[in-house]
């Protein structure tokens, strides 16, 4: 009876995989920023994420740093006042511009040029800073109203060294660091 149960479960659960690779697509949603500005995302290939998606490549140690926010937002949803928040700044180089000038004066230093987690200020954290270029593949890194509550409220809440930005940005720098990291990352090192 044992047995039979538990062949079972492994049926069921390799059946309900298989059904869920024929019905993914094979290009990620392009997103509310797909095709502005000139921005593109990249898709999720072999060895992007390591083996099973879990692995140190382009996840590298940042992964870690958004877990809690991610797994609170999913369980508990995204908190009042910002759960109805949706960026209103037009889609338009200007704010793809802004929002770089932005993420270059603030969040360089811990998550990195390139998005990864890896800026000079990364390898004193723990837990270490997002990568970004994990978060900005998932669907919820498309969500504004995470990314949104995520740089206003920062990682006090999540035991992260992230600032919160709510009191020394104003809410369109938020919005434009927003639509950058929406819109332009991953990007691709510079050699």
């Amino acid at each position: 009876m044992r047995k039979a149960i538990i062949v079972g479960a492994i049926l069921a659960i390799t059946g309900g995989l298989s059904a869920f690779s024929q019905q993914s697509p094979t290009q990620p949603p392009s997103g509310p920023w797909g095709g502005c500005c000139g921005a593109s995302r990249w898709p999720v290939g072999p060895g992007m994420m390591g083996p099973w998606g879990l692995g140190p490549s382009m996840m590298g140690r940042g992964m870690i740093g958004s877990m809690p926010r991610h797994r609170y937002a999913m369980v508990s949803g995204i908190p009042a006042p910002y759960s109805a928040l949706s960026n209103p700044l037009p889609r338009t180089a200007y704010t793809i511009e802004r929002g770089a000038k932005v993420y270059e004066q603030n969040c360089t230093g811990c998550h990195g040029a390139t998005g990864a987690g890896n800026g000079p200020a990364a390898q004193t954290l723990y837990p270490p800073p997002a990568n970004l270029v994990w978060v900005s593949q998932l669907p919820i890194g498309q969500w504004d109203s995470f990314m949104y509550w995520a740089v206003g409220e920062g990682g006090a809440q999540f035991g992260t060294a992230m600032p919160a930005f709510k009191d020394s940005l104003s809410k369109d720098d938020i919005w434009a660091a927003v639509a950058y990291v929406q819109a332009h990352l991953p990007q691709k090192p510079a050699n």
